[in-house]
């Protein structure tokens, strides 16, 4: 599915992915690059044609320059993704943003897809670094491409380098702190072999998405009761402290242009290519790496306990070569 405007004549202007953008953080971020851009190229990728026809028209609604492309998938499975990037690739020769916070709030067991891979893990680890590393020629090819992934930066953990799929006691929040910490490291492996993208791994803090309030509501047996209470009780008072939709879209936004953020070694041009004014300074990254560990409040953060520990290990190293393989085997296993 696509809007009628993907059908005009192309124009000149900055090209975004946007995965896990039907809802939340995402869906906020892509309503005010949208707005604030100039004849964007924008690619959806997620899996409601539904939700999409009304995000759609909203964007047009918006800004009627742009245009907007939903493209229908289940992105829980590389090969998917693959199709996705494939279809991208034949229509376009850059992309200058890759913005990704697809997610799915879960506390059961494993559960594998055909490919092998969880469905948590894969969309906060697997299928974002998928479409990295599928789109890494495009995002080479914009004078200042940047991948945001929203997640937890900053909240990295200890890992068991020698079970980086979590084949031994799995556990959903035991991924989650797997896909944070991967991330990072695998964030800081593709920045040494492309230093002209920056790459930013944000933990948002606790952002009024709606997400909770149906979790809880799709309890059932022993927690339904509990969720059930929480929902209706706790939540209210918790969503006080929470930051909205709009503001974490504009948080996003500025991540996603501002100068503030740029590359280890920024290509002809690069920051001016931004959509906003400069920032006033340059946040601190990893190491002169172009890779940035952002907090709730933007704040930068070069170094975690964890990270250092696991970087005299050559973890980064490590993490990407395991990713990689996982990569062959599950889109080797779905045909």
């Amino acid at each position: 599915m696509q809007s009628s405007k993907s059908q005009s004549k192309r124009r000149d202007g900055l090209v975004a992915v946007f995965i896990g953008a039907t809802s939340g953080i995402g869906l906020g971020t892509l309503k005010q690059f949208a707005k604030q851009s100039s004849s964007p190229q924008i690619y959806i990728a997620g899996c409601s044609e539904s939700a999409a026809a009304s995000i759609l028209k909203e964007l047009e609604s918006l800004n009627p320059k742009g245009t907007y492309v939903f493209q229908e998938t289940e992105i829980t499975l590389l090969k998917n993704v693959d199709k996705v990037c494939e279809e991208i690739k034949s229509k376009e020769e850059k992309v200058d943003l890759l913005f990704m916070s697809p997610a799915y709030i879960t506390l059961g067991e494993r559960n594998d897809t055909i490919e092998g891979i969880d469905i948590s893990y894969a969309l906060t680890y697997y299928t974002r670094l998928r479409f990295t590393y599928n789109l890494l020629p495009l995002l080479n090819a914009s004078s200042a491409p940047r991948v945001i992934s929203i997640l937890g930066g900053g909240l990295e953990s200890e890992i068991d380098l020698q079970d980086l799929e979590i084949r031994n006691n799995f556990k959903a929040q035991k991924a989650m702190k797997y896909s944070t910490t991967q991330t990072t490291l695998a964030f800081e492996e593709l920045a040494n072999s492309n230093p002209s993208i920056t790459f930013i791994h944000k933990y948002p803090g606790f952002v009024n998405t709606g997400a909770i309030g149906r979790f809880l509501g799709s309890q059932k047996g022993l927690f339904a009761k509990p969720a059930t209470f929480f929902k209706w009780f706790l939540l209210p008072i918790v969503n006080l402290m929470a930051v909205s939709v709009d503001e974490a879209g504009e948080r996003g936004l500025f991540l996603a242009t501002s100068a503030r953020y740029p590359p280890r070694n920024p290509t002809s041009g690069g920051v001016e290519a931004t959509v906003l004014p400069k920032g006033a300074e340059v946040a601190e990254d990893i190491e002169g790496s172009g890779v940035y560990i952002l907090g709730p409040s933007d704040d930068s953060k070069r170094f975690t306990p964890a990270l250092a520990a696991l970087r005299l290990q050559g973890a980064s190293k490590i993490v990407w070569e395991c990713t990689l393989s996982v990569f062959d085997r599950a889109v080797g296993a779905s045909g």
